[in-house]
């Protein structure tokens, strides 16, 4: 940006050089149009970009012309220090639920109910946009303020990252207040573009596109947000022209002035209305955003205002939601995976086939009863779908589909790592909601595969977040005996990952000084690389804080031991029995002692409990994925007063769910009655 004192002190550009500066800008302006919003771009980049230069080049030599609605200006190199609340002037809602034909009937019942019986709604049909609710106000004819949902009252404000989207023009032809409603996404092919771009920075790619847009929306730097492919749709018209009778009818005005709006349907029947949102699950593969359901909205403003809201929701209003997508392929063949805690999975490897916009050639079988309870056959035509949109689960068998070639499956009876025999567990430690005699087990703790899955686990970054250990360098130093455990890592020198393929010097310095960093992570991260069943982050950080160290933790007695940990707060009976076997465990106690005396983890700080705040006496369990790190999430619910769960227990408030989100977890939550919410919505509980 070009300061203030620079432009007053800069001579006033010649008549010709603003002309100049006005057509490129329009120009720009124009081109962006077409590529972003029309999808239909009029000159190629290198045009595009030689026009964009010639700007820059002008301002540069004449400061003056330097506005905030310039294309140059998409990009002002703000960094924010801190949030910025802004006040709705009119509230933002959510959308109650339809998940079927029947809620679709009681939606049209208390639609036609609450209007005079001599009023027959016109309804109009969008598909659901899944990305990052916004609020973008104009003033003037310039973008005034740009704002998240928040809890509907209050948002946060984007403006700077909103001006770096390139399909939401800086300026407008209407200068009077022009209050939008939207939603910030990211195409589907721009994000297989961006995650590629991301793989060669060895960068985690994003799982989806929300994730990336939701998180892409509060960063503070909008230079890096200006490099993320963010679009604009908008879809309601708050506050404009009181000239419209109808949201299709402001819809199609803010088209015309060359904003981004949203595809519609406006029609009446009940029956019209259903087939339409068929149609759009049949084509929304072919959409060039995720959609997971149609929204479905009374047009009239009229009718609108006579309906009116509750407490949460507008009565004129609903979000169709569909099911998982499902789809047909064949089973080739059944391979068997041996996780970390010995536990064997079966892994179906599929004919590939495109599901929910990505293709899918292996899916999760979960264990050999499922195995039988569905009936999978080797060479059977299966049904898959995504559990939570994201995780290909085999679902179903198309029994009639057999040709008699089919050829049944059994689990092993002994380890595909080892050889061991196996042997069912008598319950399965890590997942105890799926009941007794369902896993099938390796018993040998040396077997290859759980040392390599155990060191995966514990170099994760909610562990003890060692980087530089990648799938192939495990592989190697567990296939030739340099570890045998994890705490073998911290006696590893560099001569010896020299030895390993593609290693060098600098290379293999750099992953033994990653190693020795992670000596300093506190109790509570080494606790949980420990992986103690049904102790998760919360409960490990509960744990650490007790013992304050591995050392004084290795010193209690087994009497000791079970009274410390039965007196921290949400510890049931089964949790302290499961921490007291572990830590008496012959194998896990002489691991722990090998991590003490090689120094490995700093003490546990004690954390001043919140006495006040939003969430006072709320108890919250987040899971799945989310945009930032879980420990993160974990301080704000606490420094608000809430109280973190690992798990969904009677008293959980709320569980937060992210991609991932395992299906026990949520059929906990609807056992209990607790509510499932989203980041968003954990958002606007957290700064009311």
């Amino acid at each position: 940006m070009v300061s203030k004192d620079s432009k007053s002190a800069s001579p006033a550009p010649p008549d010709d050089v603003r002309t100049r500066h006005a057509e490129l800008a329009r120009a720009l302006d124009a081109h962006n149009y077409r590529y972003y919003v029309l999808d239909d771009p009029s000159v190629t980049d290198a045009q595009f970009d030689a026009l964009l230069n010639e700007l820059k080049g002008l301002e540069a030599t004449h400061p003056a012309l330097v506005t905030p609605d310039s294309p140059t200006q998409r990009v002002a190199g703000e960094i924010r220090s801190g949030t910025v609340k802004v006040k709705h002037r009119v509230r933002m809602f959510s959308l109650d639920n339809a998940y079927g034909a029947e809620d679709m009937g009681e939606f049209f019942r208390r639609v036609k109910d609450g209007l005079p019986d001599s009023e027959t709604p016109r309804f109009v049909i969008e598909p659901k946009l899944d990305g990052a609710s916004i609020e973008v106000v104009y003033e003037d004819g310039r973008i005034s303020v740009a704002s998240t949902r928040g809890d509907g009252e209050t948002g946060e404000d984007i403006t700077a990252n909103i001006r770096t989207i390139r399909n939401i023009p800086l300026t407008i032809t209407h200068l009077g207040r022009l209050t939008l409603r939207g939603e910030v996404v990211i195409y589907k092919k721009d994000l297989e573009t961006f995650n590629a771009e991301r793989a060669t920075q060895e960068l985690e790619p994003f799982a989806n596109p929300r994730n990336a847009a939701a998180g892409s929306l509060r960063m503070m730097d909008s230079n890096e947000v200006a490099r993320r492919p963010l679009r604009a749709i908008f879809y309601q018209l708050v506050e404009g022209p009181e000239l419209h009778k109808s949201h299709s009818e402001s819809i199609a005005w803010l088209a015309a002035i060359q904003l981004p709006t949203h595809r519609r349907e406006v029609m009446g029947g009940d029956g019209d209305v259903l087939a339409a949102i068929d149609a759009i699950d049949a084509a929304r593969a072919g959409y060039p955003y995720e959609t997971d359901g149609a929204v479905v909205k009374v047009d009239t403003y009229r009718h609108q205002d006579v309906l009116g809201f509750t407490s949460k929701f507008p009565k004129w209003a609903v979000a169709y939601k569909f099911k998982a997508e499902r789809i047909a392929t064949r089973i080739r063949e059944i391979t068997v995976q041996v996780g970390r805690t010995g536990a064997l999975t079966p892994v179906a490897n599929l004919d590939p086939v495109e599901l929910a916009g990505t293709t899918v050639s292996r899916a999760s079988l979960h264990n050999g009863d499922q195995i039988a309870e569905l009936d999978v056959r080797l060479g059977d035509l299966v049904f898959i779908e995504k559990a939570g949109e994201i995780i290909p689960q085999v679902v179903g068998v198309d029994t009639a589909a057999r040709t008699g070639d089919e050829r049944l499956f059994e689990m092993p009876k002994t380890c595909p790592s080892c050889g061991t025999a196996t042997a069912r567990s008598k319950r399965d430690e890590a997942k105890p909601e799926l009941g007794d005699e369902v896993v099938l087990r390796c018993p040998n703790r040396t077997c290859p595969a759980q040392v390599k899955g155990q060191i995966f686990y514990f170099a994760r970054r909610f562990a003890m977040d060692v980087d530089r250990l990648g799938a192939v360098l495990v592989e190697q130093m567990v296939d030739r005996k340099l570890v045998l455990d994890v705490a073998d890592l911290y006696t590893l020198t560099a001569p010896q990952i020299i030895e390993l393929e593609r290693m060098g010097d600098k290379s293999a310095q750099n992953v033994v000084e990653s190693i020795a960093r992670s000596k300093a992570r506190t109790l509570d991260r080494l606790l949980c690389g420990l992986g103690i069943p049904q102790v998760g982050q919360v409960a490990a950080k509960q744990l650490a804080e007790e013992a304050r160290t591995l050392k004084e933790m290795l010193e209690w007695n087994e009497e000791e031991t079970r009274a410390h940990v039965a007196s921290i707060r949400g510890y049931g009976p089964k949790m302290v029995d499961s921490v007291v076997l572990f830590l008496f465990d012959k194998g896990q106690r002489s691991l722990m002692e090998k991590l003490r005396d090689l120094g490995v983890s700093a003490p546990q700080p004690r954390a001043e409990v919140a006495t006040t705040g939003p969430l006072l006496g709320v108890k919250v369990c987040v899971t799945g994925v989310l945009s930032r790190k879980r420990e993160d999430v974990h301080a704000e619910i606490r420094a608000a007063g809430g109280e973190v769960h690992d798990g969904v227990k009677k008293d959980t408030n709320y569980l937060v769910a992210g991609e991932k989100t395992g299906k026990s977890k949520l059929d906990q939550a609807k056992k209990f009655g607790t509510k499932v919410i989203t980041e968003t919505e954990l958002s606007a509980l957290l700064n009311p």
